[in-house]
């Protein structure tokens, strides 16, 4: 038996001062990276404390990953770094620049005394699922991102995760626990409301047509809002699934969404081929900016939400303790092409 000791006439929870007695062993080095602790019934014996609270106080240190769970064996001594604060599950769909901001904004906010594990599902629930049920008691928080199509399968498991430790990033998910804290693009409203308020641009325009890809997981919810403004302000309107140059005409404004901004890059060889001018004989707005987009053509105008400041509100919610449900900021970034 470690020689673990509580501190008398203490206020603290039992199950917390068991946990500081772990953590002071480990501090002192008495306790070293993978050594074993002893088994729950014999703490349970030494301190006469019940067993419910010395599951609570090794769950306690295993979700700020300082110990951890191994099945039917028991509990070892996993990080030696026992001043960590929080340790967060970080759970992203796929590794994108814009996803690269979030991650890095997200670790500069939360500052050095929270731990962040990277995760990817790559849109695949059986992999979304087995991440995080098999994580369930090794983290204080747990931000995720879903973009995958079996929603009722997405709600299952994120109902699995204690709200109080969920936030949900990127995509708006209904029916979650209440509890729960969300940052999200109201992609809907986002492209109805920015075009209206540059309603003077788009109206040197005869058409309006998206490209609504299949690799765009948002594009459906796009789709709704500009058929919406299409229909508010009566423009001829076409929504197209793959690219055709038969599509391309003079007096037309694109919206692509194209993960990859193939759509974008053909409509632009397509202007250069007939000699019209982007921004005049042709308008063009892509999602998503980058640095590239800043200086191509010209400049190409981006509908983009603020995946830096996604990241803050996200640490935020961890440091402050708050959870609520906002939408993020998403801006219409005028350049030269429209």
């Amino acid at each position: 038996m470690v020689k673990l000791s509580i501190e008398k006439n203490s206020k603290k929870p039992k199950y917390l001062l068991l946990a500081d007695s772990i953590t002071s062993q480990i501090e002192q080095k008495q306790l070293v990276l993978d050594d074993r602790l002893p088994s729950v019934n014999k703490l349970s014996a030494h301190f006469n404390f019940s067993r419910e609270t010395v599951f609570k106080a090794l769950n306690y240190l295993s979700e700020k990953g300082i110990v951890r769970a191994v099945d039917k064996i028991g509990y070892f001594v996993n990080d030696l770094s026992v001043e960590t604060e929080f340790k967060v599950f970080f759970l992203l769909d796929k590794l994108t620049p814009f996803k690269e901001d979030l991650y890095n904004s997200l670790i500069s906010s939360l500052g050095e005394n929270v731990k962040v594990r990277l995760y990817f599902h790559h849109q695949n629930i059986e992999l979304f699922a087995s991440l995080i049920l098999d994580n369930l008691k090794n983290y204080t928080h747990f931000i995720v991102t879903t973009y995958i199509e079996d929603s009722k399968s997405v709600q299952k498991v994120l109902n699995k995760i204690p709200p109080e430790k969920l936030i949900i990033l990127d995509k708006y998910e209904p029916n979650v626990n209440d509890g729960c804290g969300m940052v999200f693009q109201d992609f809907e409203n986002d492209i109805l409301n920015l075009l209206k308020v540059n309603i003077d641009l788009v109206n040197k325009y005869d058409r309006l047509v998206l490209f609504n890809r299949k690799n765009a997981p948002h594009g459906d919810f796009v789709q709704k809002g500009f058929e919406r403004f299409c229909t508010e302000y009566n423009f001829q309107s076409e929504v197209y699934y793959n690219f055709s140059p038969d599509y391309f005409k003079k007096g037309t404004l694109y919206i692509t969404i194209d993960a990859y901004d193939r759509d974008m890059v053909e409509i632009i060889k397509l202007a250069r081929k007939f000699n019209w001018e982007l921004g005049k004989e042709i308008g063009l707005i892509s999602y998503n900016d980058t640095s590239t987009k800043e200086i191509l053509a010209g400049g190409i105008s981006v509908i983009s939400t603020d995946f830096k400041k996604m990241g803050e509100e996200a640490a935020k919610m961890i440091l402050e303790g708050r959870r609520e449900h906002k939408s993020n900021e998403t801006k219409l970034i005028l350049r030269n092409s429209l």
